[in-house]
């Protein structure tokens, strides 16, 4: 009589710790970050990249007894229940902590689950930021909807004598003027949360306006990186919401560079298997697979407001506002997506996460 087969499927165990929405790390007995989840870099606004070879107590601070026992090998297990700790060098978060031997390495599994106050960390989301953001940006709109009437108005008197180079210029401000305008239109329902109208988008499209605009500006001293991969599919997005993040972020890489001689601002592309984030509103985790990255190898963000870089009124410029970037993150949290901010080594990273729309399709069958 032959043995019964299991009905029982295999599983990859990778991917599951991979999309498991709890944080999760595995650190070595000398609390040094040996690998992180999806869900990790989400809460922690870190990529791994970052975050793996560090001590973690690096990465996520915390309680000095807390420090001590994590860093401690004869501690193999610590269990914590609404323990403050600190992301991003000033942001506070209470979550459950576990600490929990693994193997018979010395290596640890530390577990982090926000409470529910902090829930929002997971996935960037914005909550109160996008929701200031939005209501500043309603105050403006009538005040900026007359100026750029007039802009319009006088690069269509200028377009009837220019030249083919010069009407190049004057169509791209009428353009943009059309964008801005529509975009303070759906800026003014942000505040009362109508969604932003998104569907499958070529993501090269949105990127390159942004780019031809930024050049208009004539930053002097910097080189230009494109790095595209071009077998992403569609995104599932809206085009002019799109155009305003990469605007925003590569205006703001330029500004960072001052004047260098010898200033670089790369915007690269990527496929990236396995990031996920669960919004909470009912659909389950979404995947964001398509990566757009904006990078200067610019001095940096001062590390005292790494932290709150994505609330309104935040800024280094002198004569800023500090909505550009809060901006950035609702628009990407409206069209289910994250923005994300990393130092990695000499350079400044903004990374925008998106759902692309082949997966939302399937989803949705």
């Amino acid at each position: 009589m032959s043995a019964p087969t299991s009905s029982i499927p295999t599983f990859d165990h990778d991917e599951i710790i991979q999309s498991h929405p709890v944080a999760t790390l595995l650190i070595d007995k000398g609390g040094v970050v040996l690998f992180v989840n999806a869900a990790a870099e989400q809460l922690c606004n870190t990529g791994r990249g970052a975050m793996v070879g560090r001590v973690v107590d690096e990465l996520i601070g915390m309680d000095r007894g807390y420090r001590q026992r994590m860093n401690d090998p004869a501690t193999p297990a610590l269990f914590a229940h609404r323990a403050e700790i600190t992301l991003g060098g000033r942001r506070s978060a209470f979550v459950d902590m576990q600490l929990v031997p693994y193997g018979r390495s010395g290596h640890r599994i530390l577990t982090l689950v926000p409470s529910q106050s902090d829930a929002d960390l997971m996935g960037g989301a914005i909550g109160r930021s996008g929701r200031a953001a939005g209501a500043a940006a309603s105050m403006l709109a009538h005040e900026i909807k007359n100026p750029l009437a007039g802009i319009k108005g006088a690069a269509q008197l200028l377009a009837r004598k220019a030249d083919a180079s010069g009407e190049r210029f004057t169509t791209l401000i009428c353009a943009e003027v059309d964008r801005i305008t529509t975009l303070i239109d759906q800026m003014e329902h942000f505040s009362r949360g109508q969604p932003i109208a998104c569907g499958p988008i070529n993501l090269y499209q949105p990127i390159h306006q942004a780019m031809e605009t930024a050049r208009a500006r004539q930053f002097p001293g910097i080189g230009f990186v494109e790095d595209f991969d071009p077998s992403l599919p569609m995104v599932h997005g809206n085009h002019d919401a799109l155009v305003q993040i990469f605007l925003n972020l590569i205006t703001n890489g330029c500004e960072a560079l001052g004047g260098r001689d010898d200033g670089i601002l790369r915007i690269a592309t990527a496929y990236r298997h396995g990031l996920s984030i669960d919004q909470d509103d009912g659909r389950g985790r979404i995947a964001l697979p398509i990566e757009v990255s904006v990078s200067d190898n610019g001095p940096g963000v001062p590390a005292d407001i790494r932290g709150d870089l994505f609330d309104p009124f935040v800024t280094t410029k002198r004569e800023g506002r500090g909505l550009g970037l809060a901006l950035v993150a609702k628009l990407a949290r409206d069209m289910g997506g994250t923005a994300q901010h990393v130092r990695d080594g000499d350079w400044t990273r903004f990374r925008v996460h998106l759902p692309a729309a082949t997966a939302r399709k399937e989803r949705a069958q």
